[in-house]
C-alpha cells in the first residue's frame, strides 16, 4: 500500500510540475544578428500534443495550435508579426535572418530584440496573429532558439536556449495583436509580416 501511495505522490508532482512548465506565452531575446562571421540563428517550436493528435478527424483541426510570434528591437517597436500553425508532433524551424526579419515594416538594421510567441488554436481554420481572442488562448507550444555569442573578442559561438514562459497581464494580450495589425495595415505591400516558410 505503502508504494501505491509513494506512486501516486510522484505521478502527481510530475504532473504538477509538467503542467507549471506549459505556458500561453513565451519569450526568447535575440543578439548579435548582425555579427562579422554571418552566423544565422534558429527558432525551434514544437507542438507538444497537448490538443490531441493530428490524425484525429472528429475536428478539422484537432490536435492544430497556432504559433503567434511578434519580433521586436531591442527599443520596442514591432519588426514583423505572423502566425503559422503547427499540427501535433511537428517542428517548426524558423530562421531570424529570412524569416523573422527579412521583412521589416520600416528599413532598419537591428541587432538585437525580443521574440515573443502566444499559443492558440485556430479560429475555426485560421490562426491569425492580429485577433487573439482569451477563448483561444492554449498551451501546448514549446520552443528554443540558437544564439550567437561573442565571449572573447573576434570569437562567436551558437548556443541553444529554451523560451521563457512570461506572465502577461490583458494589457498585453490585447497590446500585441493590436500592434501587428496596425502593422500589418501600414505594410500594404506586405511589409512587416514574418514567414513561415
Amino acid at each position: 500500500m505503502l508504494k501505491k501511495v509513494v506512486f501516486v505522490m510522484l505521478a502527481a508532482m510530475m504532473l504538477s510540475t509538467f503542467a507549471a512548465a506549459q505556458s500561453l506565452y513565451l519569450l526568447s531575446p535575440f543578439n548579435n544578428r548582425n555579427n562579422p562571421a554571418g552566423a544565422d540563428q534558429m527558432i525551434y517550436i514544437i507542438n507538444d500534443g497537448f490538443q490531441g493528435s493530428s490524425l484525429q478527424i472528429t475536428f478539422p483541426v484537432q490536435g492544430t495550435l497556432c504559433a503567434n510570434i511578434y519580433v521586436f528591437d531591442a527599443v520596442q517597436e514591432l519588426v514583423e508579426c505572423c502566425s503559422c500553425p503547427l499540427i501535433a508532433n511537428a517542428l517548426l524551424k524558423l530562421s531570424l535572418n529570412n524569416n523573422l526579419t527579412a521583412n521589416p515594416l520600416v528599413p532598419f538594421n537591428v541587432n538585437s530584440g525580443v521574440i515573443k510567441l502566444i499559443s492558440t488554436l485556430p479560429n475555426g481554420t485560421i490562426c491569425d496573429p492580429t485577433q487573439i481572442p482569451t477563448d483561444l488562448l492554449s498551451v501546448g507550444l514549446e520552443a528554443w532558439a540558437t544564439h550567437v555569442e561573442q565571449p572573447t573578442t573576434g570569437n562567436f559561438v551558437t548556443v541553444m536556449a529554451t523560451f521563457l514562459p512570461g506572465t502577461p497581464g490583458t494589457a498585453e494580450f490585447e497590446f500585441l495583436p493590436q500592434n501587428c495589425q496596425f502593422a500589418h495595415y501600414l505594410g500594404t505591400g506586405g511589409t512587416g509580416v514574418c514567414s513561415c516558410k
